[in-house]
């Protein structure tokens, strides 16, 4: 049989089979029973299901189930038992795509209660060549998070994550617009009729917000635009496998859910593109084909097309974010108030993200020096 990791193999008359441990002989050896599946993945599940079940019913079950189990075992259990009842889809899908593609490969073939610092290490010290650094970070805080259960679970002693040496995380400054890339994009929205990017230019709002958006969001008495909605990825099952699809569903934290104040301008167009829409079945401002809401990632694939008609390269949705976000500093606007206004759950957020000058006014300050003499 060939094996594919966490005690499950392909069988040769073509089914895959799960191994787990029920429980010891005298002699201290594991007792194994096994399950049967059609794929890997329908094995896989099966077998987080039943040892959860196993968890549960046993004084120390954790040592009788995983305490020879593999790395990427308990990774599984961590993940699909531990975490997806209290985290957001679009989360558990990141861990998930995090895990099978970074840290499985790496580190899943090792017994957790086998696992070294030195195995970590020569994880992170590869990684750190070809990963960006804030990914690299993320990666490792959740391979930590892993670790910590697992000592919280008495499945290991102590977490051999406490002796890895990271690399500095350099946080990149964010891509901000010119204002003569600005003005440039501008116009050629204004052009193409592309409401949606001036919107984020000049509020602030998330891919996955500006999608969701209503007509009903918008008082266009007071200018006020309310967001409490966003377009996110889920995990949906087709003939062609596990994949995901884009839905409707509440903002990305509490601190998301806020009111931002329209320029006159803006209020002016939203009000003139309902008009124009009333003839359609849709209340999305930014409506796909079907009538539902506007499927981000042909949004993005858009602005793509539209940047490089300008000549704007290295830029993407969340730029625009970016250049409105400097902008209102660049005006005097508050770092409490800017935070607000993004949604970030505090100012101090916002300062690390945004705590740099563009080079436009760097220069604006320099130019503006003299002589005090």
């Amino acid at each position: 049989m060939a094996r594919r990791g966490e005690n499950i193999y392909h069988r040769k008359d073509g089914r895959w089979e799960g191994r787990y441990i029920v429980g010891r002989r005298l002699d201290g050896k594991p007792k194994f029973r096994s399950i049967y599946g059609k794929s890997y993945g329908e094995v896989k599940r099966a077998l987080v299901a039943l040892k959860s079940k196993a968890l549960a019913a046993q004084d120390q079950p954790a040592m009788l189930v995983y305490g020879d189990g593999s790395l990427s075992d308990w990774m599984s259990y961590w993940l699909d038992v531990t975490e997806k009842p209290y985290i957001r889809e679009t989360t558990y899908l990141l861990y998930r795509r995090s895990i099978e593609k970074h840290l499985v490969p790496w580190l899943g073939g090792y017994p957790l209660r086998e696992l070294s610092p030195a195995h970590i290490q020569a994880m992170v010290d590869e990684l750190r060549n070809t990963m960006v650094s804030s990914t690299l970070h993320g990666l490792c805080r959740l391979l930590k998070s892993i670790l910590a259960c697992a000592v919280k679970k008495r499945l290991i002693i102590e977490s051999p994550f406490r002796e890895i040496r990271m690399p500095k995380f350099r946080q990149r400054p964010p891509r901000v617009l010119t204002t003569a890339e600005q003005a440039r994009l501008e116009r050629a929205a204004m052009e193409a009729g592309n409401l949606e990017y001036l919107l984020c230019l000049y509020t602030g709002l998330r891919l996955g917000e500006l999608c969701a958006l209503r007509f009903e969001d918008i008082d266009f008495e007071a200018n006020i635009m309310t967001v409490s909605h966003s377009v996110k990825r889920i995990a949906a099952k087709g003939e062609s496998g596990a994949t995901t699809c884009p839905v409707v569903g509440g903002a990305k934290t509490e601190s998301s859910v806020r009111e931002i104040p329209l320029p006159l301008f803006l209020s002016g167009m939203l009000r003139h593109r309902m008009k124009e829409q009333n003839a359609q079945d849709s209340d999305f401002i930014f409506a796909g084909r079907d009538g539902g809401a506007a499927e981000p990632r042909t949004v993005q694939k858009r602005f793509a097309r539209l940047a490089g008609k300008t000549g704007i390269r290295g830029a993407h949705m969340h730029t625009l974010r970016h250049t409105f976000a400097m902008r209102c500093l660049e005006r005097g606007m508050g770092y409490k108030a800017l935070s607000e206004i993004l949604g970030h759950s505090s100012s101090q957020m916002t300062i690390r993200h945004y705590d740099n000058c563009t080079m436009e006014k760097k220069q604006r300050v320099m130019r503006s020096a003299s002589m005090i003499a």
